[in-house]
């Protein structure tokens, strides 16, 4: 009786040896699972982005053209990034007089929906689009129209022209991961608000637009925004 239980416990031992956890092999390292699940996940995404190395980015999957850079930057095409400007910041940590510029930002410029809280820069119809005039009484302009119609030639086909996107085509951007996307395609995205072209139809005085966050924290989440704020903006056309 004593053989066999020695027996039974050395066939256990050899059982739990070789059934102990392989060990992990780590595909990004540094990186915890969750992590590397989402920047792989993005790197999948970032599949149906061609960059064309000229400014823009292709979303195969959409159709659409993007800018590669935010309004304000300017494009690179040796080292095919956004770094061609630095604008003057006192305020900025990573400032330095002596180069004349901020490295955050690369000139990223801010732009307000509308130049007033009313809905003079949109549509009247569901979904109130961002337009170039006025089809209310109340006049209004709107810098965000006009820095991306300002990439347009003259009577260039409206299917076709730069404008500002919509929150759905911004917020797809942002399912690669933020990691991902300024790693690829949209390097020096600005952590903040980018403005959408939709106002809310919920707000019968006109007063708030879609803006979508690029912000570490809040990465890809809309929030409604008064107009006459001042945010980044990203062009993007049809192809």
């Amino acid at each position: 009786m004593k053989n066999i239980t020695i027996l039974l416990l050395f066939s256990l031992s050899i059982f739990f040896v070789n059934c102990q956890e392989e060990p992990v092999r780590e595909i990004f390292p540094g990186l915890s699972d969750d992590d590397a699940a989402i920047l792989l996940q993005g790197l999948l995404l970032n599949q149906t982005y061609t960059d064309n190395r000229d400014g823009t980015v292709t979303d195969t999957s959409l159709n659409l053209v993007w800018r590669k850079c935010t309004q304000g930057q300017v494009y690179r095409p040796g080292p095919n990034d956004c770094e061609g400007i630095e604008r003057p910041s006192t305020v900025n940590p990573f400032f330095t007089p002596a180069e004349g510029g901020d490295r955050i930002l690369w000139g990223a410029q801010q732009f307000s929906y509308c130049s007033s809280a009313t809905n003079a820069c949109n549509r009247l119809v569901v979904p109130q689009i961002l337009q170039g005039s006025s089809e209310i009484s109340i006049s209004g302009t709107s810098e965000a129209f006009q820095s991306c119609n300002s990439l347009n030639s003259a009577g260039a086909n409206p299917n076709t022209a730069w404008r500002v996107p919509n929150p759905v085509e911004l917020q797809r951007l942002t399912l690669q991961g933020r990691n991902a996307m300024i790693l690829g395609p949209f390097p020096n995205t600005v952590e903040d608000y980018y403005w959408s072209s939709w106002s809310n139809p919920e707000d019968l005085l006109g007063q708030s637009a879609t803006a979508v966050i690029f912000e570490r924290k809040r990465f890809g989440e809309s929030e409604l925004r008064t107009k006459t704020d001042r945010y980044y903006v990203r062009c993007v056309r049809n192809r």
